[in-house]
């Protein structure tokens, strides 16, 4: 048998100690370790357990891990932030601490369910870690549920949506819309968004019941009650509201299956105005299957945890399905480092 080359097995062992760099990250991050490189910056190791009150032991098991895996260096006794772990130093709400808290409360734990997950080929890493001992059989059932949860959820979706929304007004020019509709808009980032940039613009959020609620006292609090509002109602059973010229789905059409999707676009097709455009904001898989990474990451994610039904898709097959729903392409974007934007015309004679 023929010995495996040493880089192929330093490869193989990084893979394995992968599963223990995001623990470390996280716990230096919760015990400010970062804040305290960043303020005091060459702290030896007496006074780092001194400063975030840990015993010797504990002490000596944190900035291994850290220096270990990158998350700081050491310098002669003293230690310092890298410049990955120097963005995460300063206010906890920022977006990539708000990721961490993200990741560490709602995705680790249940993403060691992927193997059965694919197995069963349903999202059993929801079921055995985050719904045990819970009464909700879903996850947005589980966030109304929990409180702790929803905020550590919404604070994520609020930061993806701004991040979102300022890659889709810079890619697309909403000027020419009067109503837009946003399907599965959250809390209300991107109505609130377009409205903002685009003063004679309504814009109609569709949500869930308690969703919806919390997007209209954010609207109310923007000041845009008399052009935003969002509506509660179930997608699946009620027909979208007419007369709109424009539908948006950002970050939602990936939670269902190509069967529901198609139906969301034939929904979408009846409701819109002749000539009326939707347009799509999807996590970027390339349309070979290929990657990238953070289109693996939300595959999984939806596979594990979100969905029993949903998937990462190709932007080719939601070119497909729209078109087999009547609409014309208009374009794709790749405009931010996630998503691509889609747009397509009901045609002027449909």
């Amino acid at each position: 048998m023929t010995e495996p080359s040493a880089a192929a097995m330093d490869e193989l062992w990084n893979l394995v100690y992968t599963s223990f760099r995001f623990p470390f990250l996280h716990a230096a991050l919760r015990l400010k370790l970062f804040t305290l490189l960043k303020e005091q910056p060459g702290s030896t190791l007496e006074e780092i357990t001194g400063a975030l009150g840990l015993q010797e032991r504990a002490g000596h098991v944190l900035m291994l891990g850290c220096c270990a895996f990158g998350l700081v260096r050491k310098d002669g006794d003293g230690y310092h932030n890298t410049a990955a772990t120097d963005l995460v130093a300063g206010d906890p709400d920022e977006f990539m601490p708000v990721i961490i808290r993200y990741t560490h409360e709602m995705l680790y734990r249940p993403m060691s369910w992927l193997y059965e997950s694919l197995v069963d080929d349903t999202n059993l890493g929801l079921d055995r870690e985050l719904l045990a001992g819970s009464s909700a059989t879903t996850l947005y059932e589980l966030l109304a549920e929990d409180k702790n949860l929803e905020q550590v959820f919404t604070a994520m979706m609020d930061h993806q949506s701004r991040s979102v929304v300022e890659d889709l007004v810079n890619a697309v020019d909403f000027s020419s819309y009067h109503k837009v509709l946003d399907v599965g808009g959250g809390t209300g980032t991107n109505a609130i968004g377009f409205a903002q940039r685009w003063p004679h613009l309504e814009a109609t959020i569709l949500e869930l019941p308690n969703v919806a609620q919390m997007a209209n006292e954010r609207i109310a609090e923007s000041g845009l009650s008399e052009r935003v509002r969002a509506v509660g109602t179930d997608i699946w059973q009620d027909e979208f509201p007419t007369s709109h010229d424009c539908v948006v789905y950002s970050r939602f059409l990936e939670i269902w299956s190509p069967e529901q999707v198609r139906t969301l676009f034939a929904k979408t097709y009846r409701a819109l105005e002749p000539g009326g455009h939707m347009v799509i904001v999807a996590c970027a898989q390339d349309d070979e299957e290929t990657g990238p990474t953070h289109a693996a990451f939300m595959s999984a994610y939806v596979q594990a945890i979100a969905s029993p039904e949903g998937r990462t898709y190709t932007p080719r097959e939601f070119e497909r399905w729209y078109t087999e729903a009547g609409f014309e392409p208009m374009d794709r974007q790749y405009p931010g480092r996630f998503d691509v934007i889609l747009r397509a015309r009901k045609p002027v004679a449909g």
